[in-house]
Formats: structure tokens, C-alpha cells, sequence
């Protein structure tokens, strides 16, 4: 019943606004400008007609089935009543948008357990209540305006948090930052979990990277199952909310949700094989990895930079995260031999080199050898934001060489002047994994090579 959600052929939007800045006018516009191709049917007693679509003053006077439902109406008693009147009308799947509910405590508690009462009775499923809908190309029903079309990303995000969710998916569409297929945000989780979502999203061709954030786990022996299945064929990031007390009283108050103990979820993370993140930058840069660069085959690292300093720094992180600097071999160091002044070494300091020939000719000349060493499984490339930068990453070098050598990069912008290193990032970033710091590429890169070990491993 998940595809209901997300690909249904009707849809109504009740507590729709004709006024503009209105939640409910954001979603139905939102709704028109997705490439949704189904029957729109709005929903308020007080208006004829929004955007162009005929209105109707209650979801029992829609003439045609409705697939899924989009509530956003001001009180929770409200939305408990339009909850049985798609049980009348035969709804299946219905998107609570509304707080007020067990977030709250109290009486919001009881009328988030009747909408779950009426679901069960129904065969309804509902996501919700408290949360900000769904992000996609093909239906947007976010509570935030989506100004630019939603890519047919190869990334979900799931997200308990309602404006989180869709902040992060005005942001990622915005600026292009991430290769976005889907958001979801799952508030409340009255009814439609994490687990749900998983298994759904595990059996779906198009998406191969599942990022999840999470206060509370509603069954976490079906989620350690769930997991460790999908984990095994695409990367699942997870991001755990409330591992504090302060953070699950904050969880208490934001969802209504016990958050669960940390060391339990840290230990079923690991038993499963998915990807544990500590923040939401963190969240996003490891999708942003996995999904663009492939797996590596061990965790032998070349390290490319212009400034020695740099190198000594960017070792000892690798170390830290289990990283390891081989040697290059003696093929190798033949080839570069003449490009630098002292033997060549891993960090692969291009210094010398970029002084005889400049910045442009040393990556086309030195840096794939380099990278395609049968000692190296990966790279970090070490940026700066000057103006001698900026034609290799107009003529997409790096992009090319790891194109052509199919090994996996990222790629760290240090210090530089910001009218070239926003820039830089903002161009080189629509390709490859860019990262405002060492310390959070190479941890990154670390999860990338500590998963692509364990998938060796399950294929051997």
C-alpha cells in the first residue's frame, strides 16, 4: 500500500487554501507544480475553485476514488472527523500534516489514538500526524514551497522530523547539493514507521541510497531484520536523534516519542550494516558519497595535495578512521619521477610539480597515475580556492580522471578566497562529493570504504 503514497492517480488536499503564504495553498500548489498527472481535488467549504481545480466542500462529495488524502486542518478534532469521512469515502492512505497531537501530551495523545483506531478499522494507512509530507517529482505535498523540479535522484531521505524534512528538501533541490529522489517525513509515526518505509524503499529499483533520521525505533527486532536485508544490497544511513537525556526529552516534546537507548541502537547499526551518522551534515554528505562514487575494494587511501602541512593532517585523520597510505609502487614512482623534486611519496604532494607546469597540467599528468596505482582503492583530493584552481574545474578534470579510472574520490576545499572556493564547490560539488573540511571528507570516504569491505565480504 506504500505506493499510494507515492505513486497515487488521485489525490485530495483537505484544509486547501486559496490564499497565497497559506499551508494549504503551499500544498496544492506544490501538488500542481510537481509533474503529478492525476486528478487534484481540493477540499474547503469556503471556496470554489484554487489554483484552477474545482473545490469541494467535504471528501465525501469528490465524485471520482481518491487515493491518498492530505489533511492540514487546524485542530486535531477536525482532523479526527475528516479522518472518518475518508473512511467513508474509502480512502486508503492518508498524510496528517497537522500537529497537535502526542507530541503535546495530554488530549493531543487521545486524538492521535483515534485516528489510529479508525485507520485499523478501515485498512487505512496514515503517516503522520506532525509532519510535512512528501518530496518527490512525481507528487510534492510539503508544507514548503519546492521552487525547482525534484530530480529523479537515486537518494531517499527519511525524516521523523516534519520541518526538518522539508527544509532539507528545499535546500537540497534548491541548490542542487544532493542527487534527491525522495523525502518523506514521518512525524509521529502513528501508523506508517521507519520499518515500513525501509522495506518499501529496500524493494524499489530506483533508489540506492536510503538516509534515515530517527527519535524513537517503533520495533526495533523488525528493524534490525529489515536492515541488515536491505543493508546487504544498498547503503542505509542512519541518523539516531534523543541518544542523550537531554536529546529524548527534546524527542519527547518534538514527536511524542520515548527515544531509544543509544547503546542498543549503536549495537543493532552495526549488527545490521548500515552507516551511523552524528549530525545531519553528516546525514547528507554520506548519502552524497554513496551516491555518486562506487564502492571500493579495500581502504587504501592516495592522498593528493599542494601543501605538505595538509598531507601530515589529512594521515593522521585517515588513521584515526581506519584509513590506510600505502606506498605507491615502484612503476608509479618511476613515472612521476621527473615531476617532483624529491622522491614522490603517499600524500602526493603536487607542489613542486604545479611550480614547473602549473595547477591545470600537473592533474592531468600526475594525479591519474597516482590514482590508478594497484596499491590505492580510493582518493582525497585537497582543493584550494584561488584563481589557479578554477580552469581545472571548468575543463572538469578530476571528473574526467575519475571517470576513466572508476575508483572513488572526495574532494576537500581548504583555505582560498571565497569568490572562487564557493564556486568551486557549488560547480565541482553538481559531480563529485565536495567537503568544507579534511575531517569531514575523509570520515565520509571512511564509511564508503568501511561498506564497500563488508559488501566484499557478504559476496565472497
Amino acid at each position: 500500500m506504500m505506493d499510494l503514497f507515492f505513486k497515487p492517480k488521485s489525490v485530495a488536499v483537505i484544509g486547501a487554501s486559496g490564499t497565497p503564504g497559506k499551508l494549504g495553498y503551499v500544498i496544492v500548489k506544490n501538488i500542481a507544480d510537481s509533474d503529478f498527472a492525476g486528478k487534484v481535488y481540493p477540499v474547503n467549504p469556503k471556496s470554489d475553485e484554487i489554483l484552477g481545480y474545482k473545490v469541494y466542500r467535504s471528501v465525501t462529495d469528490i465524485p471520482g476514488d481518491v487515493d491518498l488524502a492530505v489533511t492540514v486542518l487546524p485542530t486535531p478534532k477536525l482532523t479526527v472527523a475528516t479522518v472518518e469521512a475518508c473512511a467513508e469515502k474509502g480512502v486508503k492512505a492518508i498524510i496528517v500534516e497537522s500537529a497537535g497531537f502526542a507530541e503535546m501530551g495530554g488530549e493531543g495523545k487521545v486524538f492521535q489514538q483515534q485516528i489510529t483506531d479508525i485507520a485499523k478499522k478501515n485498512g487505512i494507512r496514515v503517516m503522520g500526524p506532525n509532519c510535512s509530507g512528501i518530496v518527490s517529482r512525481d507528487i510534492v505535498t510539503s508544507i514548503y514551497p519546492i521552487t525547482k523540479k525534484v530530480p529523479r535522484g537515486n537518494v531517499v531521505l527519511i525524516g521523523q522530523s516534519g520541518l526538518l524534512a522539508a527544509g532539507m528538501a528545499s535546500d537540497i533541490v534548491e541548490n542542487e547539493s544532493l542527487n534527491i529522489g525522495k523525502v518523506c517525513s514521518i512525524g509521529n509515526k502513528c501508523d506508517v514507521n521507519e520499518n515500513d518505509l525501509l522495506e518499501y524503499f529496500g524493494g524499489e529499483d530506483d533508489v540506492e541510497v536510503i538516509s534515515m533520521y530517527l527519535e524513537t525505533i517503533t520495533d526495533g527486532r523488525n528493524l534490525t531484520r529489515i536492515a541488515k536485508r536491505v543493508a546487504a544490497k544498498k547503503p542505509v544511513v542512519f541518523l539516531s536523534g534523543g541518544r542523550t537525556e537531554a536529546g529524548a526529552q527534546a524527542a519527547m516534546s518534538h514527536t511524542g516519542s520515548i527515544a531509544s537507548n543509544a547503546k542498543i541502537v549503536e549495537a543493532a547499526v552495526k549488527q545490521t550494516g548500515m552507516i551511523m551518522a552524528d549530525d545531519f551534515a553528516e546525514l547528507k554528505d554520506f548519502a552524497k558519497v554513496f551516491s555518486t562514487q562506487p564502492l571500493p575494494k579495500g581502504n587504501r587511501i592516495a592522498v593528493i595535495t599542494l601543501a605538505g602541512s595538509v598531507g601530515v593532517v589529512v594521515s593522521d585523520l585517515c588513521a584515526k578512521y581506519g584509513l590506510e597510505l600505502p606506498k605507491l609502487t615502484s612503476e608509479t614512482t618511476e613515472k612521476l619521477k621527473d615531476m617532483f623534486d624529491a622522491p614522490v611519496g603517499n600524500p602526493v604532494d603536487l607542489y613542486f610539480s604545479v611550480t614547473k607546469q602549473g595547477f591545470t597540467k600537473t592533474l592531468e599528468t600526475t594525479f591519474p597515475d597516482a590514482f590508478k596505482d594497484p596499491n590505492i582503492d580510493a582518493a582525497v583530493v585537497i582543493l584550494a580556492g584561488f584563481e589557479y584552481t578554477r580552469e581545472a574545474v571548468q575543463k572538469k578534470i578530476i571528473q574526467k580522471i575519475v571517470r576513466e579510472v572508476g575508483k572513488p574520490v572526495v574532494v576537500c576545499m581548504i583555505v582560498g578566497y571565497n569568490k572562487y572556493k564557493n564556486v568551486i564547490m557549488d560547480e565541482l560539488g553538481k559531480d563529485l562529493p565536495v567537503f568544507p573540511s579534511l575531517i569531514s571528507g575523509v570520515k565520509a570516504l571512511s564509511k564508503l570504504c568501511e561498506y564497500g569491505i563488508r559488501r566484499q565480504k557478504l559476496s565472497a
